[in-house]
């Protein structure tokens, strides 16, 4: 009976028209918004990894610092995978998730990196940090407007599914028995 495949149908019709949804940021956008946060985050490692808050430690820095250099970098990586996943498959909600939580941590902690390069280290490398802080504010932003859109489109699409799968549920058992 034809019946049964138009809910899976309808579901491949409203996942197709996810890159063609008006209001949504455009799939090229989101690889080009991944694109820049990789490279943000390259620029920003670069810094952050020559820093020695061992050094500020022994000039009466919290060690808190180094817990969160090492964090950091870490976490620095995993923006960079994420963003590389969300750039490979714009449609997955679990990608922009990760994209948008690992930047916003990412970001908590350099700012807090900042401001001991700033005390205990150098102003100039602190304003450095700043900077790649704002560049990722714009991603963060970005990241985050692309994440409510995908999840009110997906939020959409399932109940368009759903209603459809009712609606197909209910012409099945409203028909006769077939030996009647």
């Amino acid at each position: 009976m034809q019946l049964y495949h138009v809910p899976s149908l309808a579901i491949a019709l409203a996942g197709a028209a996810l890159a063609q949804q008006e209001g949504m940021i455009p799939r090229w956008q989101v690889e080009e918004l991944s694109q820049g946060v990789v490279q943000n985050m390259e620029t920003a490692r670069k810094v952050v990894a020559q820093l020695r808050p061992q050094e500020w430690v022994q000039d009466g820095a919290p060690g808190a610092y180094i817990d969160q250099h090492e964090a950091l970098l870490q976490e620095m990586e995993q923006v960079s995978l994420a963003a590389q996943a969300l750039g490979r498959n714009p449609e997955r909600l679990t990608y922009a998730m990760d994209t948008f939580l690992w930047l916003d941590r990412t970001d908590s902690l350099m700012g807090s990196i900042a401001a001991g390069a700033r005390q205990y280290y150098n102003a100039a490398v602190a304003e450095l940090l700043d900077s790649a802080r704002n560049r990722n504010a714009d991603g963060i932003a970005t990241v985050k407007q692309y994440l409510r859109q995908l999840a009110e489109h997906l939020e959409s699409s399932m109940s368009v599914a759903h209603r459809e799968a009712q609606r197909c549920r209910e012409a099945i058992v409203s028909q006769p028995p077939a030996g009647q």
